[in-house]
C-alpha cells in the first residue's frame, strides 16, 4: 500500500512540475529562428518557447489592434514598432536587463521610428529584391538589376504570367516609388498616385500577388522573376541544390535602391512574465544565436561578432549583407490619414482584377 501511495505521489509531483513549466509565446514570421537557439533557450531557462506565426506585419498589427493577446514577445518590423507604440500596445524597455545589446552594430540602434530604442531592440533584417530564373533571363536578354523589369511593359511583354510581387502595399508601392526615383516612404499623395499608375500599368502582366509561396513557383519553374525576401531565397537555393534541380536561381539588388525590413523585438503590454521575455530577448541578442539565425536561415543579422564567424559564402552575398547600406531604405510608419488612404488604394488596385491570381 505504501509503495502504491509513493508511486501516485511521484506521479503527482511530476505532473505538477510539468504543469508549472512556463511558456514564452513568441509572435514571429515563419522560419525566423534557429532550432538550436530554441533548444538552448528552453534548456537554460526550463521553459517552453511557443512560436506563433504571421505572414505580414499589417496582418499582425490588425490582430493586435483587434485585441489579440497572450504573446510574450513580438518580432515586428520598423514601421510596425512605431504603430504598436502609438497604439499603446508595447512596454518601454529596461535595457539594463539586456546586457547583450552591446553586441548590436550601432548603425542599427537609435532608429528614427524608435528613438533611443525606447520600445524595441534589433533582431535581424531582410532585404527585398528580385530573385529570378537565370536561364530564362539569359534567354530573354534581361538583366534584372532594375525595378523596371517588373514595372516597364517593354520587359513585361516577355515575362507575362511569370512575375510575382508581394501581397503588401508597402513593399509594392515602395518598389514603384524607387523605380520612379521618389522617396519610398513618401506621404506625398501625388507621388503615391504616380506609383499607383505604374502598378496599374504593370499588374496585367503579373501572375499574382504572393508573399508566402512565390519561392516555390521559382523552384518549380513557372515563376521567372519575383519580389523576394533574402531568407526565402537563401533556403530556396539550398533546396534547389539538394534536389539537383536543373533550375538555376539567382538574385540581385536593384540599382535604384531597395527596402529592407529591420525587425525588432518588443514586449506587449499584456505580457505578464517580463523576466522570461527579457531572458528570451537577451538570448536572441547573443552572438551565438545571431550566428545560428544567419547560417541556418540566411537572415541578415546586425551583430558584427556573429558576422565574423559566418562563412564568407554567406557574408559575400550582397542581397543578404548589402555592401552599400546608403541605398537600402527602412520602412517608416505612415501617419493615420495616409495609412487609411494607402490601404484603400491597395484594395482598389487588387479588386480591379488586373493581376492574374490573388
Amino acid at each position: 500500500m505504501k509503495k502504491i501511495f509513493k508511486y501516485f505521489l511521484g506521479l503527482l509531483i511530476i505532473s505538477r512540475v510539468a504543469f508549472a513549466t512556463e511558456t514564452v509565446n513568441l509572435y514571429i514570421g515563419s522560419n525566423y529562428i534557429a532550432d538550436s537557439t530554441v533548444n538552448r533557450f528552453e534548456k537554460t531557462y526550463s521553459c517552453t518557447l511557443n512560436q506563433n506565426f504571421f505572414n505580414d506585419n499589417e496582418e499582425m498589427l490588425a490582430k493586435i489592434a483587434a485585441g489579440a493577446n497572450g504573446y510574450s514577445v513580438i518580432v515586428a518590423t520598423s514601421y510596425a514598432v512605431e504603430e504598436l507604440a502609438h497604439m499603446g500596445k508595447i512596454k518601454p524597455l529596461d535595457k539594463t536587463r539586456l546586457p547583450n545589446l552591446k553586441y548590436i552594430d550601432k548603425q542599427f540602434l537609435n532608429p528614427p521610428y524608435d528613438p533611443d530604442n525606447k520600445y524595441s531592440v534589433p533582431y535581424a533584417y531582410t532585404p527585398v529584391f528580385l530573385a529570378y530564373n537565370k536561364d530564362k533571363m539569359t534567354e530573354l536578354g534581361i538583366t534584372p538589376d532594375s525595378w523596371a523589369v517588373i514595372f516597364d511593359p517593354k520587359y513585361l511583354v516577355k515575362l507575362k504570367g511569370h512575375v510575382t510581387v508581394f501581397d503588401s502595399a508597402r513593399n509594392v508601392l515602395a518598389a514603384a516609388l524607387l523605380y520612379l526615383g521618389k522617396d519610398p516612404n513618401t506621404t506625398n499623395w501625388k507621388d503615391l498616385q504616380s506609383a499607383r499608375e505604374v502598378i496599374d500599368r504593370a499588374s496585367p502582366y503579373w501572375a499574382r500577388y504572393d508573399s508566402d509561396s512565390y519561392y516555390r513557383g521559382i523552384l518549380r519553374g513557372d515563376v521567372w522573376i519575383a519580389m523576394s525576401y533574402s531568407i526565402d531565397i537563401f533556403k530556396t537555393i539550398e533546396d534547389a541544390k539538394a534536389s539537383h534541380s536543373k533550375i538555376k536561381i539567382e538574385a540581385v539588388l536593384q540599382k535604384e535602391g531597395n527596402m529592407y525590413e529591420l525587425d525588432n523585438m518588443v514586449i506587449p503590454v499584456f505580457n505578464n512574465n517580463d523576466k522570461l521575455a527579457y531572458d528570451f530577448m537577451n538570448t536572441a541578442l547573443d552572438p551565438q544565436s545571431a550566428y545560428e539565425l544567419s547560417s541556418m536561415t540566411g537572415s541578415s543579422v546586425p551583430n558584427p561578432t556573429a558576422i565574423a564567424k559566418l562563412d564568407k559564402n554567406v557574408t559575400n552575398i550582397d542581397w543578404i549583407y548589402p555592401k552599400n547600406m546608403k541605398k537600402m531604405y527602412v520602412f517608416k510608419a505612415y501617419d493615420p490619414k495616409t495609412r487609411i488612404m494607402v490601404n484603400e488604394m491597395w484594395t482598389e488596385m487588387k479588386m480591379s482584377g488586373n493581376c492574374g491570381v490573388f
